[in-house]
This record gives structure tokens, C-alpha cells and sequence, in this order.
């Protein structure tokens, strides 16, 4: 790991820490809309780490103009977080996906939250970006332009002090994702407030496009179900997607052997219920609501690709 380029500031008030792999779609525009800030550039630096990119993202990043590049060619995205922590000389982390973009008045909005309540975590929300597809509009559902906000920290948009960070061991490196939610709940187990705020929104451009990146993308964040199965448990979506195994297969079962009807009709209606239920809970969070069949149609149809995708991951997380 070495350091591929430096700025001149000494003492920046912001550390601004993007992890990235394979990100030369997206990297450049990440980095200008930092640089496009309409704040001091000598109270912040840029710190990208790259995790072993097979594409250009190391080589976009290095020539940049003011960010500090690492390498970190091993390691889950915890790890490469934590990397570029390390490395970082402000008194504020602030951490965002390579894939996202900052407005110019980010880090004003950001320096005002922090300076007036310094002893808390902070996060946004991603909003959709301007050619979104049907799959991201329907995932997200902006309601009003408005962004849905996550409950818990998510990795695009985070901020929190240097010395909070270090006072929980900053991320897990054991896991494939989920770190992000992981430090919250570390967080609020020591009594740090966690505010999630709309002012710390970022426009997120890597979200998936097409069914396929979807599911993998939902495979991906469930694979770690069995790696903290006491802390699965208490996830809602966790016991709604076994809820959803359990069901799928008494249904298998019984068609399989000719059980009772009822048993048939009641395991096949639970397949059905669950999705629907989680777009219900989706709707009534963001406000969205319409009677528009298509609409209803296709965020019905993500919730139960949810389900599965999250079903497959879980399976894979016996490997």
C-alpha cells in the first residue's frame, strides 16, 4: 500500500474517504463533483482507495487533481474503508461510494451538522439519478423528488468524527457487506446518536439497472446471514426472507407428496402474501402510493425478486 499522490493541506477539517473497485464508469465524476465544491478546498482532502481495480479506476483517480490514492489490493470493502481512514489527517471522515456524486453545498451542510452536534454519527440518503430506470425508480420510489431515507448508515453517505470512529474499531472487515449497518448498530450499542438527514443525500449512479444486477446485488448483501446469525435475527428482513424459505419449500413439499389443499393453497399464499407485504412497507415509508397497475406491478415484481435473490444468498451463505 503506498500513497500515489498528495495534496498540500496539513490539517483539513473533512477527510473524505472513497473505496472503489472497478469504478472507471463512475470515478471521475465522484471526484469532480467533490472538487466542484463550493467550499474551502484546504479544509478538506480526497482519499481514494482502490481495491485492486481491473479497469482504469486507479489510473483516473491518480490523475486527478488533489486526491490522495492508496491501494489496497486484498480485503472486503470494511477493509479498504478502514484503509483509507488510516491514512486520513482530517478531524471528520466523511465516506461515500465511488459511484456517487456530492451537490456543490454538501460539505457547508455537512460542516453546520457536525459543528453544531460533534459527538454523533451522521448519514443521507441516495437519491435517484436523472435517467433512471424503471428498476432504480421502482427500488427507491422517490416520492416528490424526495428520497426515501435508510434507517441505518449506508456506506454512500456517512460522517462521523475521527475519534468517534476509532472508539468502535471503525468497520468489520470480516464481511462481504453490511458494514455499513453493522457500525450503526456498534454505534448505538454505545449510546452514540446516529442522525440520518436528507441535507447529506447523494446522488447515487451505480444502483441496479437491470433485473440481473439486481438479484446479484441482493445475493450479495445477504451472503453474511450466517456469519452474525445473532444479530440476523433481530433483522426483519432476515426472518421475512426464511419465513419466505420455509413457505416455498412446505409448498414444494406438499405438492410433491399431494398433501391437503389447504396446505398447498395456505404455503403458496404466504409465497405471495410476503413480497406484497414488503412493498406495502416500502409504499406507506416513502409516501409513495398509486393505484396505477403497471407501477404496482413492477415494484411487486422487485419485492418478490428480493425475496428470492435474498434467499439464494442465504443458501450460498452455507459455502
Amino acid at each position: 500500500m503506498n500513497e500515489q499522490k498528495k495534496t498540500e493541506s496539513a490539517s483539513p477539517f473533512f477527510s473524505i474517504v472513497i473505496p472503489a473497485y472497478n469504478e472507471e464508469e463512475h470515478i471521475g465524476s465522484c471526484l469532480q463533483s467533490i472538487f466542484n465544491s463550493d467550499y474551502n478546498s484546504t479544509q478538506y482532502e480526497v482519499i481514494v482507495v482502490d481495491n485492486g481495480s481491473q479497469d482504469r479506476t486507479h489510473e483516473i483517480a491518480v490523475n486527478s487533481d488533489g486526491a490522495r490514492v492508496f491501494q489496497l489490493l486484498e480485503g472486503n470493502v470494511g477493509a479498504v474503508r478502514n484503509c483509507g481512514a488510516a491514512q486520513a489527517r482530517g478531524q471528520i471522515l466523511i465516506f461515500i461510494d465511488a459511484d456517487c456524486l456530492m451537490d456543490k453545498n454538501w460539505l457547508r451542510r455537512a460542516e453546520q451538522l457536525i459543528k453544531d452536534r460533534p459527538n454523533c454519527a451522521y448519514g443521507g440518503g441516495a437519491k435517484l439519478p436523472s435517467n433512471a430506470t424503471w428498476i432504480e425508480k421502482s427500488w427507491l420510489l422517490e416520492s416528490n423528488g424526495k428520497t426515501t431515507l435508510p434507517k441505518h448508515l449506508i456506506g454512500a453517505s456517512t460522517m462521523i468524527s475521527k475519534d468517534l470512529f476509532l472508539k468502535v474499531n471503525g468497520f468489520d472487515e470480516l464481511v462481504t457487506s453490511g458494514e455499513d449497518t453493522d457500525l450503526h448498530r456498534r454505534l448505538t450499542s454505545k449510546n452514540v446518536p446516529v442522525h440520518i438527514n436528507h441535507v447529506l443525500n447523494v446522488t447515487h449512479l451505480g444502483n441496479a439497472k437491470t433485473v440481473s444486477q439486481f438479484i446479484k446485488r441482493q445475493i450479495w448483501h445477504s451472503e453474511n446471514y450466517l456469519s452474525d446469525l445473532k444479530t440476523s435475527i433481530t433483522d426483519p428482513i432476515f426472518l421475512v426472507t426464511i419465513t419466505f424459505i420455509l413457505s416455498f419449500f412446505f409448498f414444494i413439499l406438499c405438492t410433491l407428496f399431494s398433501l391437503s389443499t389447504y396446505a398447498i393453497f395456505t404455503s403458496l399464499s404466504l409465497c405471495i402474501f410476503l413480497p406484497a407485504l414488503l412493498s406495502f412497507k416500502r409504499m406507506s415509508r416513502a409516501g409513495y402510493y398509486t393505484l396505477m397497475p403497471d407501477r404496482l406491478t413492477q415494484i411487486y415484481t422487485l419485492d418478490l425478486l428480493y425475496l428470492i435473490s435474498r434467499s439464494i444468498g442465504f443458501a450460498k451463505g452455507f459455502r
